[in-house]
């Protein structure tokens, strides 16, 4: 069969020059010498590996023989500390206190080399690799290695629901805590044993030795509490883990580590019990000095008392059913994670080097995000399609900071509706159909969305344009689906905005003459209960029927679940709406009573890879000086006469990281100023942008044959009633690929993209299982965040 010729489109008019064309493509995308050069790509991948492996084996070796009786000692030479003291030394050494050199930077040192510059290198090697296409400069058996992990594994029938690379998390996450427990129980019992010369060693320090290495436990797991869960994390992009896929990992490691801080608390309460002085450990003593041993001692315990309880209340209100029900109550609990980590530093102060990477990172991400709050985006279109869909088009900029990747999704923030809080959504649209906007599509589920369709109606009969915040991107690329000779989308509801934005671009890319031609094979399965979906998706779908009249590479599957009235049915379409000829939202002005400031199209910013570089370099710079600052010499404030301060020393070392990530915001306002200064001089002097494909007026293909969604449903012979059988479309899919005598891609597996609800996800997992699961590359998109 020959693949099909894609029509020049008249709906897209190219405005730019060639040489412009190519300038501006070379600076979002691929450098013109990263194929001349791939095996220095090769060579980054190998090193980033590299860097995270070190990360996690610094993390581990601490608890090992390794570390006491070689490491330690080593660092110590370099310090000037004797090697029985750099053996023994904590913060302010060891034996009397007496000791020679800085046995206190001993441990600094240690995670600087092991966890803090692995991190670092990581860091830019990652942006270094966004010179080239990675799936190009990667080995063929790493990728096939990837797909593999990406498969759920069957057992007697049974797919499970974790996939292969999840499991392997999970037994990292178990082994790594296995050998933690291990190695430093083994530790302290052979350093105990020693103390008490033969003499049998008392249960309650049993029960405080289990106790503490529980505590390491938990300590071990918070180092890498925040990998991901931090936004644009670039160890997760560089693993194409979404950041919504990702938040499951967090929740694991959170689990962890909420079980492992309580079984630290409960071991010593038991202790304490036993021998009747839980009182005096546990209940705060006020009469007690800080400089005093005892009262130190106290009050490092109801430190760790109250991040114990801030943990609780975190892991109780993140209870799946907790997080669905009342989102909210999740995530202003969550918010109390801050509180959590400063009591858990002025419980034991060393715990600041475990997190310092990771927290960091997470940080300066957080400040970035937070700084999209500062101005409104300009909104296009608001338009209540019906009671329950809402559709936003929203500017962006033409540059590269306002790119994003198909699949990608942002979180959005009306005032109107609540000034706190943000909802994330997926963009339905690609960004190559329309350079200068992003289209979300967003059902009423919730007390915040009823609100949201609410507004919508209320801004059209104000004759008020809405005021928008945008915080984004966010999520990995799909667009790797062109990797696959067959492709199949399947998507339900609302959560099939991917596929919408995955078919759009491809269809776009055609359509503008951006692919000379479509060799792949398209199998496109939506199942919805709105038939303002369909309705939306009608011209896109009536370009797919232009491209492909005889149904050669498209295949379309629709049902629609649920039973429709007549009335309905009858209804018409907004002909005029879909042709672009009429907006539904014309106003020119926002609204005052909201706010004053002026709405902007939508950019990412620092979101060039010199930006990134720059920024996290000075940020791990400034916060590492810093904090070697406070730490050197036994502690800037507490050491000397200030002894009682010790809690002082340890929330000014955590309070270093979080205004080291602050800086950031410097470089923000820099880049905003530049922007604002940068537009000015464009509005002075009234330059055409040159770099912007536009829209025509007229769309080639008419919209106006059918005119009522019956029409709708029989031009596209919707199924109705009935939800897709996914099996079988899949073993219609895998026949359809089959048929495909010459295999135009390198992939010769069918890419199966799947976006919906939870059971339709399980029944494409059982339908790859049954056809043979090697046939299949399935991703899954995930929602909950």
């Amino acid at each position: 069969m020959a693949p099909l010729q894609s029509p020049v489109r008249s709906d897209y008019v190219s405005v730019k020059t060639p040489d412009r064309q190519r300038q501006h493509e070379s600076k979002s995308g691929v450098s013109s010498w990263s194929e001349r050069y791939a095996w220095v790509g090769q060579i980054a991948q190998f090193l980033i590996i590299a860097s995270m492996c070190v990360f996690v084996a610094g993390n581990l070796i601490y608890f090992n023989d390794c570390y006491e009786n070689t490491i330690k000692g080593k660092i110590g030479v370099w310090w000037g500390v004797q090697k029985a003291s750099a053996t023994t030394g904590g913060r302010g050494g060891g034996g009397k206190g007496q000791t020679k050199g800085h046995s206190e930077m001993v441990r600094p040192t240690f995670f600087t080399l092991f966890t803090v510059l692995p991190t670092l290198v990581s860091l830019f090697l990652i942006e270094f690799l966004r010179h080239y296409n990675v799936r190009r400069v990667t080995s063929t058996y790493v990728l096939k290695f990837a797909m593999l992990l990406r498969r759920k594994p069957s057992l007697f029938g049974r797919v499970s629901y974790w996939s292969f690379g999840e499991w392997i998390f999970m037994a990292f996450l178990v082994v790594g805590n296995i050998l933690v427990f291990v190695w430093f129980y083994v530790r302290r019992y052979n350093r105990i044993k020693s103390a008490v010369k033969g003499k049998p060693i008392e249960f309650n320090t049993y029960l405080e030795m289990i106790a503490l290495t529980f505590g390491f436990n938990c300590v071990y797991c918070m180092a890498f509490l925040f990998l991901p869960a931090t936004r644009n994390s670039a160890w997760m992009e560089f693993f194409n883990i979404s950041y919504a896929n990702g938040i499951k990992y967090h929740r694991w490691l959170g689990v962890v580590t909420v079980v492992t801080a309580f079984l630290h608390c409960l071991g010593y309460y038991w202790s304490w019990i036993r021998q009747k002085t839980w009182r005096e450990e546990a209940l705060p003593c006020f009469d007690c000095p800080l400089s005093d041993r005892k009262g130190r001692a106290v009050w490092i315990n109801v430190f760790g008392e109250l991040a114990l309880l801030l943990f609780l209340i975190i892991g109780f209100t993140s209870v799946p059913y907790i997080r669905r029900k009342f989102y909210n109550l999740f995530y202003y609990a969550h918010q109390l994670f801050i509180l959590a980590i400063v009591f858990s530093v002025l419980h034991w102060g060393p715990i600041v080097w475990w997190i310092f990477p990771t927290f960091l990172v997470y940080c300066y991400r957080r400040v970035i995000s937070t700084s999209h709050a500062f101005s409104p985006v300009q909104v296009k279109e608001l338009t209540a399609l019906d009671n329950d869909i809402v559709k936003i088009t929203l500017h962006r900029s033409t540059q590269t900071d306002g790119h994003f990747h198909v699949g990608q999704f942002l979180y959005i923030n009306v005032p109107a509706l609540s000034k706190l809080q943000w909802h994330a959504f997926t963009i339905a649209s690609s960004p190559h159909a329309n350079p200068t906007t992003l289209t979300l599509y967003i059902k009423s589920l919730g007390d915040w969305t009823r609100d949201l369709v609410t507004y919508a109606n209320d801004c059209k009969q104000q004759d008020v344009l809405p005021t928008v915040y945008v915080d984004g991107y966010y999520g990995s690329s799909l667009g790797m689906y062109e990797e696959y000779s067959t492709l199949c989308l399947i998507g339900g509801g609302i959560g099939a905005t991917p596929m919408f934005a995955i078919l759009e671009d491809l269809v776009s890319k055609l359509s503008s003459g951006r692919g000379s031609s479509l060799r792949q094979r398209v199998v496109f399965v939506f199942s919805f209960r709105e038939l303002s979906l369909l309705e939306e998706l009608h011209p896109l779908l009536l370009r797919v029927k232009e491209l492909d009249p005889h149904e050669q590479h498209f295949k379309l599957h629709f049902y629609l679940t649920r039973p429709v009235g007549d009335d309905v049915l009858s209804k018409s379409l907004d002909h005029e709406r879909l042709q672009g000829f009429q907006q539904h939202i014309q106003p020119t002005q926002y609204s005052a009573m909201v706010t004053c400031k002026v709405p902007r199209a939508f950019y990412q910013p620092l979101r060039s890879r010199t930006s990134t570089v720059v920024v996290s370099l000075v940020v791990f710079v400034v916060a590492w000086i810093l904090l070697v600052y406070l730490e050197y010499g036994n502690g800037k404030i507490s050491r000397g006469s200030y002894p009682q301060l010790w809690p002082l020393q340890r929330f000014v070392e955590l309070a270093v990281l979080m205004l080291a990530g602050a800086v950031v915001y410097l470089f923000v306002f820099a880049e905003r100023a530049k922007k604002n200064q940068a537009t000015a001089l464009q509005t002075e002097s009234k330059e055409v942008d040159l770099n912007v494909m536009e829209p025509a007026m007229t769309p080639r293909v008419p919209v106006t044959d059918l005119h009522t969604y019956q029409d709708l449903l029989s031009h596209y012979a919707v199924i109705q009633g009935e939800r897709p059988n996914v099996r079988d479309l899949m073993a219609q899919v895998y026949d359809f690929h089959c048929s495909n005598a010459v295999v135009q891609s390198t992939n010769s597996v069918i890419g199966v993209f799947v976006s919906g609800p939870e059971a339709m996800k399980r029944d494409a997992g059982y339908a790859a299982a049954a056809i043979g699961v090697r046939h299949f590359d399935i991703h899954e998109e995930e929602f909950e965040l």
